[in-house]
Formats: C-alpha cells, sequence, structure tokens
C-alpha cells in the first residue's frame, strides 16, 4: 500500500477542523460570571484591595494548601515572586550558587540574581526533560546553597533521589511547580518534597489568576520570611512562627495579590480536576498513537508520577538524526496536515540561542555595571559566569516540538495529530531510532565534562 501523499506536497490533510478553544478561556468566562462578581459589593464599598490576606485570598490559599497536602500556603502577584521569596526564605545570598537546570523558562533562574547569589545550571534527563540528579550532584560545592527542581510541561521531577542529595550535602530544595498543578510523585504532590512549592498562577496555567502565583511550605518559619519579604499588612497578625516583631512593615517588596485575580484562580482551582483528568486522556491517546514510531519521542512520565497541569504536549524530535528534515521544516510539514505542532518555545522561540546556560544574561551581560545589586559582590566577577558543557540540553535544544493543551479536543482530534506526525516522519524518510546506548553516551560525556570543568 502506497503512503498518503504528504499535505506539504499537495496531498490531503490528516486533521480536519480547527483547534478547539483552549479550555482556560471557557474557565475563565464562566469564573468571571461567578466567583469574580462576588468581590463587586466590596467595591462598591471602595475595598478594592486586600493586604491582610482574608477574605478570597485566605480562602484561596486554604483551598491550595488543602490540594497539596501542605501546611501553609502565600499567595502573591505571580510566580517569580514565589521563586524569589522561597530563594529568601531558604537564606540565598551573597557567596552563595544554586542549582538550576538549564531547560525552564528563565524565570527559575533570574530571582538567584536578585539574592546577589550565582544560578549553576545542570543538565536534565533525555527523555523525561527534567533535571539529571547525577548531573545536579555532580555541580554541588561547598558554595551550593539550594537547588531548583522544575516539574517541566507538568512531569514530576526524580524527587526522591534528588532529596536524598540534597540531605546529604545539608541544601534545600525549592520546586518550581509552575506548569504542574496537581501532579504527584509516589504520593506527594508536587511541592511538598522540597522546602518550600512554588507555583505561577499565569495565564495559560492549569490554576489562571490571570496574573499570579502561590507558594507552599511545611515550615512555619519559612512562611514567615516570605511573609516578611513582600507582604506588608500581614506580618504583625498572620505570621506562622511570630518570628519577627517588627510591626506591619516588610522588607518592600509589595508581592501580594490583586483579589480579582484570587476570585479567578478559585474559578479555575475548582475545575482543576477535571482539567488534569481530560489531559491526562488526551496525552495518552497521542502517546498510544505515537508509540515506538521512529523520530518521535512524547516526554516521559517516571514511574511513580502523575503528571497534572499540563502546560503543553512537549515532545523530542529526533528525525534530523535519522536521515529526516529539520526541525523546522518538520513541524511546518505537520501543521499542513493540520496539526498545531510548534518548535518547542523554550529551546527556540523565547530565546533563539538554545537553553539557558547560553543565554546572553547569565553569560554577557555586565550586571556589576548596573544599579540594583543582581551579582555576587564577594567574588570576581569572572568566577560568576559558568560555561559548562550540558550536551543533553545542546541536543534537545535543536529537536524539541510541542502541541498545545489538548485538553478540549476530541478523540478523534487528538489521534489525528498523532496520525499527522506519523505521515509526516514516513513520508519525510525518517527510519531507526536513537538508541538509549546513544542517550548514555551524552550522559558520560556530559559527566566527564563537568568533571573537567570542576576541577579546571
Amino acid at each position: 500500500m502506497s503512503q498518503p501523499k504528504l499535505a506539504i506536497k499537495g496531498g490531503p490533510k490528516t486533521v480536519r477542523g480547527m483547534f478547539p478553544t483552549p479550555w482556560s478561556r471557557v474557565f475563565k468566562a464562566v469564573a468571571v460570571t461567578g466567583d469574580v462578581l462576588k468581590m463587586i459589593p466590596r467595591i462598591a464599598r471602595g475595598r478594592t484591595t486586600i493586604g491582610d490576606g482574608s477574605k478570597i485570598v485566605g480562602k484561596f490559599e486554604k483551598a491550595f494548601a488543602d490540594l497539596t497536602g501542605s501546611n501553609h500556603a502565600l499567595a502573591m502577584n505571580n510566580g517569580t515572586a514565589t521563586l524569589h521569596s522561597a530563594y529568601v526564605a531558604v537564606g540565598v545570598g551573597p557567596g552563595d550558587e544554586v542549582i538550576v537546570p538549564a531547560y525552564t523558562w528563565h524565570a527559575s533562574a533570574t530571582p538567584i540574581l536578585q539574592c546577589n547569589a550565582t544560578p549553576v545550571f545542570c543538565d536534565i534527563d533525555p527523555d523525561t526533560f527534567t533535571a539529571d540528579p547525577d548531573d545536579i550532584e555532580r555541580r554541588i560545592t561547598d558554595r551550593t546553597k539550594a537547588i531548583c527542581v522544575v516539574h517541566v510541561w507538568g512531569a514530576p521531577a526524580e524527587m526522591d533521589r534528588i532529596c536524598e542529595i540534597a540531605d546529604r550535602h545539608n541544601i534545600a530544595v525549592i520546586e518550581d511547580c509552575s506548569h504542574a498543578h496537581g501532579a504527584v510523585y509516589k504520593g506527594k504532590s508536587v511541592g511538598t518534597w522540597g522546602a518550600v512549592g512554588c507555583f505561577s498562577l499565569n495565564g495559560k496555567k492549569a490554576v489562571d489568576a490571570g496574573e499570579g502565583g502561590v507558594a507552599v511550605t511545611d515550615d512555619p518559619q519559612l512562611f514567615d520570611r516570605m511573609l516578611l519579604l513582600g507582604h506588608f499588612g500581614r506580618v504583625a497578625k498572620g505570621q506562622a512562627a511570630e518570628s519577627f516583631n517588627i510591626g506591619d512593615m516588610s522588607l518592600g517588596l509589595k508581592y501580594r495579590p490583586h483579589q480579582c485575580a484570587m476570585h479567578l484562580a478559585m474559578g479555575s482551582l475548582k475545575r482543576l480536576s477535571g482539567l488534569n483528568k481530560r489531559c491526562e486522556r488526551a496525552w495518552n491517546w497521542l502517546c498510544d498513537e505515537l508509540r515506538d514510531v521512529p523520530g518521535i519521542r512524547p516526554q516521559r512520565t517516571l514511574p511513580g508520577g502523575q503528571r497534572g497541569g499540563y502546560l503543553e504536549f512537549v515532545m523530542a524530535y529526533d528525525g534530523a538524526e535519522l536521515g529526516g528534515p529539520s526541525r523546522e521544516d518538520f513541524a511546518k510539514a505537520v501543521r499542513k496536515e493540520g496539526a498545531p505542532l510548534r518548535a518547542d518555545r523554550y529551546a527556540q522561540v523565547n530565546y533563539t540561542y538554545g537553553m539557558l546556560h547560553k543565554a546572553p544574561l547569565f553569560t554577557e551581560l555586565y550586571r556589576p555595571g548596573l544599579g540594583g545589586g543582581c551579582f555576587d559582590p564577594t567574588r570576581d566577577w569572572a568566577d560568576t559566569i559558568h560555561t559548562a558543557t550540558l550536551p543533553v540540553c545542546e541536543r534537545l535544544a535543536t529537536g524539541l516540538v510541542s502541541l498545545p493543551r489538548l485538553d478540549g479536543a476530541s478523540k478523534g482530534y487528538v489521534r489525528g495529530c498523532g496520525k499527522a506526525i506519523k505521515k509526516v516522519l514516513i513520508g519525510m524518510g525518517v527510519t531507526g531510532s536513537i538508541k538509549t546506548a546513544d542517550r548514555q553516551n551524552l550522559e558520560k560525556t556530559s559527566a566527564a565534562k563537568t568533571e573537567s570543568e570542576v576541577h579546571a
């Protein structure tokens, strides 16, 4: 039987119909007519903000703490604020280093600069795309104060191994859970394995405040330190451990959320379970369609892991190494088939130069020449510029592709996307597979180069 002609060459499309309206836009309309309208009486009385953590802010914090099984939750005005607050709470400061994966949104790393500390980038696992525990341990020095773990695209990282490494070296673990609302690893919610779990509530996230964030912790003193950093109005009466006696002042940052954002977040939080169920179903349909297909590898979920949030459906395209076209030509051909496939935005669209360890912000910009800190004054500038070689990150930077979150799509549409990918791979001559041994060689190369970097 002959292979159907590719749409890019004039053949029929594989996927019919338009990509369905994203679920996040639907719930916003519902939330605005429901939860958000509840704040109108307060506005009518001239109360447009909530500074003491009461009302809808406190209600959302309790609901989110219950979701994760945490003792404390602190809502903020964005996810970056939660990461900054977490780093401050565990004591990151001048002279310190924080290990963070090179494959993540830059807000995982930039708050480290705000603490006048230095980010040290680590490699990722070639199948899960989350931080590689072995490479984390190789990069620990006597300056390492914390490890930031990112549950990227909703897939839990290997938290048991990472926490064991951190405990052995007496290092704090911060979890960036921005993509992973509702994700679980070995029976524990993400965000509860480390010292602080940080969740973004920005637009398109599974729990969406429009703009917002929330941090969770079991440690009352860490909660108080986060409160002290950015929540004046709550310090006098809202502390969990009564750590500070300074009245209602704070250290000057204003990280509290707007009540409108909290109403939006509460509306979407109520729908999180349904979103995750639909995403899991769609993800499984896609993975079933692409099982054992040469040239494409959906992101792997670790045994004992349950994904959550599913910001996007990300896959590794190995076709260029197997005789196929470039990633860009491959994605273009799949789009012609009617499937909304794009080059991964972390590795390509947002940065254009690859992963974070290659970003000019961390490798070229002379930050001591700027006002406001964002550099370590205790060290020579050259000592804070890490020129790590991360072979897994660097290879995947040219190969990752993604589909939007397909929670609202029918089974036929999702499977159609998988069929479109298969059709293009076959039609463009992709054969064979990237062997596990090849990935192991990459890891060995990474280890060897890391050792030479550490001992240089």
